[in-house]
């Protein structure tokens, strides 16, 4: 079994002009900021086949929750 990497997410924020649903509660987005998401390689280092990339869609406060909780498992 080959290693497994860490899974790197490049987060871009866009304005919702048109609806948007989100990936995580499936709620409607619009008129508001909201944070895409894009993971070029699953864990085992492989691409996606149909796309450039798997696309992560969230609200303002669904990515501010992430990033308390990844800072939350953070030892200091």
């Amino acid at each position: 079994m080959p290693p497994t990497v860490e899974i790197d997410v490049e987060w871009t924020e866009h304005y919702a002009w048109w609806p948007v649903r989100s990936t995580w509660s499936k709620k409607r987005i619009w008129f508001k900021k909201y944070w895409v998401g894009n993971i070029y390689y699953d864990a085992m280092g492989r691409p996606p086949i149909k796309e450039n990339s798997w696309k992560l869609v969230y609200t303002e406060n669904e990515y501010l929750l992430m990033i308390l909780r990844k800072d939350e498992n953070k030892v200091y």
